[in-house]
């Protein structure tokens, strides 16, 4: 699975691990932090930092993805 590193800090909401919802006030993911299992649905792209799913707006997500090629 490929994984992607950020080039500039993303705010991003915590979803639930189960039904795929949107928990909580969004956060605040750092530059330089790794993310995987990256999909995008819809307007959103759905990612795994630090073994948990966020999701961020594409826009936002887009612009700040780097791969990594691994």
């Amino acid at each position: 699975m490929a994984k992607f590193e950020l080039t500039k800090s993303i705010e991003a909401r915590k979803l639930n691990p189960r039904n795929r919802q949107p928990v909580g006030l969004p956060v605040t993911i750092p530059f330089g932090a790794i993310l995987d299992k990256v999909a995008r649905e819809r307007d959103m792209v759905e990612f795994n930092y630090l073994g948990e799913p966020y999701q961020a707006p594409a826009k936002d997500a887009d612009a700040a993805l780097r791969d990594l090629g691994v």
